[in-house]
């Protein structure tokens, strides 16, 4: 679309002038306002954020402009001419409304030169003919606005269709009272209020309650519910929702539908963190894992607010539904609620959903008059179905596989807080009886962190600069892009050695810690350590020269890198010696969006920690190695994997040794040799081929079709 391209443009173009007036010679205390606002919304983290300062200036006083052209057009403002900014702060006065209201964005605004702001208050007119302003204003913050500093406030935009879908189900009479805590640019507000005016001639704005952190959020969201209606004022505020009680809007309300923050426990303050879980605690009468994001809390908090019959709709990353900070939440869902249906959109499509939105669950929740009833439906939503659809499966009128997705309606009893309930949108009839859990033929470990991964680790001209004798090293597989196939050989490793990466890890150590060290090093006491100074003698040295590890030790003992100083280095006895592993022979990535690998190691390189270590506890031989690997790189095995992990916002899919271990598998000691060779032979094709061209989808399906048959004769 070029619209939201070229009110862009203006924008920017007007934030230019702001933002050199801004840096040379801010107004009063503006600049300390600057300050305070960049550290609220996440700013201080950008290498300019006076930069993204001034194009919210700009885009603040393009929103205020619209919607007093709104007005305008309406007959309750005059033109906007003149003196721009006494005409804003008399809007307020004269409407009412608290949009007007002036703060620290207008303060930078008009610190830029207002005889370059023609385009950008011409541009209102643009705005306000958009079929769909609140998708207008989202987008124009999400251009503007980094996502890095978003992130602290976890604001996301809503999706149109998943807004129309959720106001749908939500609105039946067009009467209803409505609360959207963390409202951003309005767009849920004002998917209920087109649904309002569908199903009542006089929808009200003042039905509607939203709620949110700043007032830039404020504006953004009254301009475009504001285009919207031709009545009365909205009920928008500032604040935060966690401090509001239904009082204050004249509650309880009828609807909650909120796309919250995001917000990760370690984004927030501790102080901040501390008092928001000791509330849901006191509220719940429960304990709140201290992990909790932010939208968990909105979730405790809002229930507080809908009356009895009321609905509540959300929108949040999937993720709670299978980790442990998201048990208590589970559980309170199904005590409070009749959980009408949890709707999963396609994980793997990720240009269906911008950023977090990958793994978008929408909760459609009642809070029940009497008896609950018996059924959740766990909607999985893989193609573009119609929201008709959507509504029908939610309600019950679709069940099973569609040519969209699946519906699984599952009793609501039965539902049980310490499971993962991800799985529910894919019962797909998997039977795993016939395998054996991973444990009882390996152990699987994380791999080694070392706490300063650009320090312990070295490239081959690092060893040389530092004359570091190869006793004092072990190879290393730096990372899973080190390992892009199904095996990992010496000449993978020799050749990553001799293209500069980093092959080599500090690690044979532990006779540097004996007493002959401690008697000839100086004790001077730094951080806990003591210093590698004064090591003079050493029998693997000549002439009294220090060897290079004891100076590389040194160096890193040094007020320029500091090795010693980092949590992990802290905590360890001597800090230069790292987790002990052995080279395992199989690594497994279990951190990605296609499913993990599980990879032959025919090296003693060792692996750090963005990598999981497998290590076979039974006698195997070569080719039931082999057959293991193959059944652990099928689609089917993936598919077990991935039902025992957990998938984060981002569509990542994650699993833990322990969870790993597990895993039901095929144990290649109750297979005949023929039956044993077959599968050794697929794996070895499929590492052939991931080395030739990369697309293994061919060599993969093979191991699932000889695994079907596997499976037939066994049963």
């Amino acid at each position: 679309m070029s619209a939201p391209i070229a009110l862009e443009e203006v924008i920017n173009t007007a934030a230019e002038s702001i933002h050199q007036r801004l840096d040379e010679n801010p107004p009063g205390d503006t600049q300390s306002q600057v300050d305070e606002w960049c550290d609220l919304h996440g700013l201080e983290r950008l290498a300019d954020p006076q930069q993204i300062v001034a194009r919210q200036a700009a885009f603040n006083l393009l929103l205020k402009s619209s919607l007093y052209e709104h007005y305008h057009q309406r007959g309750v403002l005059p033109e906007l001419s003149g003196d721009v900014r006494n005409a804003l702060e008399a809007a307020e006065e004269t409407t009412d409304d608290s949009a007007f209201g002036e703060y620290v964005l207008d303060d930078v605004a008009w610190c830029g030169s207002s005889d370059n702001f023609d385009d950008l208050l011409a541009a209102r007119h643009q705005l306000i003919s958009a079929d769909e302003p609140a998708e207008e204003v989202g987008r124009l913050f999400e251009a503007l606005t980094p996502q890095e500093s978003r992130r602290k406030l976890g604001h996301f935009r809503t999706p149109t269709r998943i807004a129309e879908l959720m106001a749908d189900w939500l609105i039946t009479d067009g009467t209803e009272t409505v609360l959207d805590p963390g409202m951003g640019a309005c767009a849920l507000s004002s998917a209920v209020y087109r649904k309002k005016k569908k199903v009542t001639n006089k929808p009200s704005l003042s039905d509607i309650h939203g709620i949110d952190l700043n007032q830039l959020a404020l504006v953004m969201g009254a301009t475009p519910l504001s285009l919207l209606d031709h009545g009365g004022p909205h009920s928008l505020q500032t604040g935060d929702f966690l401090d509001l009680e239904p009082s204050d809007v004249n509650g309880p309300v009828d609807v909650v539908i909120s796309n919250p923050p995001y917000s990760r426990h370690h984004e927030l303050s501790e102080e901040y963190k501390s008092q928001v879980n000791a509330q849901a605690e006191t509220d719940l009468g429960d304990s709140v894992s201290a992990l909790s994001p932010m939208y968990a809390y909105f979730y405790y908090h809002a229930a507080k607010f809908l009356a009895p019959g009321g609905r509540m709709s959300f929108i949040t990353p999937s993720e709670f539904l299978e980790t442990s900070y998201g048990e208590c939440l589970k559980q309170f869902l199904t005590d409070e609620f009749d959980i009408k249906a949890l709707v999963l959109f396609d994980r793997d499509d990720t240009s269906k959903f911008d950023e977090a939105m990958t793994t978008s669950l929408v909760s459609f929740l009642e809070k029940p008059t009497g008896d609950s009833s018996e059924l959740t439906r766990f909607v999985r939503v893989d193609g573009t179905p119609s929201n008709d659809d959507l509504l029908a499966a939610i309600e019950g009128d679709i069940d099973g596989e569609t040519d969209w997705g699946f519906v699984n309606a599952v009793r609501q009893g039965d539902l049980e807080a310490e499971d993962k309930w991800t799985g529910l949108f894919d019962p797909v009839d998997i039977d795993t009886s016939d395998l054996t859990p991973l444990s009882e033929l390996a152990t699987v470990n994380r791999g080694i962190a070392t706490g300063k991964n650009d320090y312990f680790c070295l490239t081959q001209e690092e060893v040389d600069k530092w004359d570091i004798d190869e006793q004092y090293l072990s190879g290393i597989v730096r990372n899973s892009r080190s390992v892009p196939g199904y095996d990992y050989t010496t000449e993978d490793w020799n050749e990553e050695r001799q293209d500069g990466r980093e092959v080599w890890l500090l690690y044979h150590l532990t006779e540097l810690d004996a007493d002959e060290i401690r008697q000839q090093a100086l004790p001077d006491e730094k951080d806990g350590n003591t210093t590698l100074s004064a090591y003079t003698e050493d029998s693997n040295a000549t002439d009294g020269e220090t060897p290079g590890v004891i100076e590389y030790l040194q160096h890193g003992m040094s007020d320029d890198v500091e090795a010693h100083g980092g949590y992990l280095a802290r905590n360890r006895s001597p800090w230069f010696v790292v987790d002990r592993r052995d080279p395992p022979p199989i690594l497994v990535t279990y951190m990605s969006r296609g499913g993990s690998r599980f990879i032959r190691n025919e090296t003693d390189a060792r692996n750090l920690s963005n990598l999981h270590g497998m290590y076979v506890n039974v006698d195997l031989s070569e080719n039931q190695l082999n057959a293991l690997l193959a059944y652990l790189n099928s689609e089917f095995a993936s598919e077990v994997v991935r039902r025992s992990g957990r998938t984060y916002s981002s569509g990542m899919d994650k699993i833990e040794p322990n969870e790993l271990e597990g895993v039901p598998v095929l144990d290649p000691r109750g297979l005949d040799d023929a039956t044993v060779q077959e599968l050794a032979a697929l794996f070895d094709s499929l590492r052939e081929v991931a080395r030739k061209d990369g697309d293994v989808g061919e060599a993969i399906a093979a191991i699932d079709e000889h695994l079907e048959l596997v499976f037939q004769d066994n049963n």
